[in-house]
């Protein structure tokens, strides 16, 4: 075997080898982006699920703090008419007062 003969051979074998590396590199290469596109659209899935979600649970918060707004209005009205009932009874028994004084003055 000649020295010729070896250094084609080693050149041979080094550009099946470069050929291999790079295929197996090729290959590689598909299968990561495979993945990487795999995890990123399951990223966004999760990502739209959870939006879908916290957009649920604002709508729920804002229908709870409607009917909260919608509670304190009928209480502020119901604590109006109980101050107004108040102020009549009030002003009757001050009036009822009166009257009872009044009375009492003529009968002595």
């Amino acid at each position: 075997m000649s020295i010729q003969e070896i250094i084609l051979a080693l050149a041979a074998i080094t550009s099946v080898s470069a050929t291999a590396f790079v295929v197996v590199s090729v290959l590689w290469m598909r299968k990561l982006r495979q993945t990487v596109s795999s995890a990123l659209s399951e990223s966004a899935h999760q990502q739209v699920r959870t939006a879908q979600r916290l957009g649920d649970a604002i709508a729920q918060v804002q229908k709870q703090q409607r009917n909260y707004d919608q509670q304190l209005q009928l209480l502020a009205q119901a604590n109006s008419q109980l101050r107004q009932g108040l102020a009549t009874v009030a002003t009757r028994l001050d009036i009822g007062r009166s009257d009872n004084q009044n009375s009492d003055h003529t009968i002595h």
